[in-house]
């Protein structure tokens, strides 16, 4: 048995960063865990990735957004295992793609 380098998932601060840069990030390195306080000031994170095929499992890749340093609303992709069992193959695995 041989192994491999590790992969480190980065980790951002998506509030300190531009969405630009996010999502740079995420196509570069196909995934990553973003992370940023809420109003109430606990840490939110969750790993987000570059296209839905990353996916793994039972999960689909849906869009979302966080708070970036220049918006409100920087659209990535979150995997979401919350899929309706009676929902067929294609349409709960829509394939989405984070491009520049």
């Amino acid at each position: 048995m041989s192994s491999g380098p590790a992969h480190a998932i980065s980790r951002i601060e998506t509030t300190s960063t531009q969405c630009s840069a996010i999502r740079a990030a995420l196509v570069r390195e196909g995934e990553a865990i973003l992370r940023h306080t809420s109003k109430r000031g606990l840490p939110i994170y969750d790993r987000y990735v570059s296209s839905s095929l990353l996916c793994p499992g039972n999960t689909i890749g849906v869009w979302a957004s966080v708070p970036a340093r220049d918006t409100n609303a920087c659209r990535v992709i979150a995997c979401d295992a919350n899929a309706s069992e009676d929902d067929t193959f294609f349409r709960t695995r829509p394939l989405l793609r984070i491009t520049q």
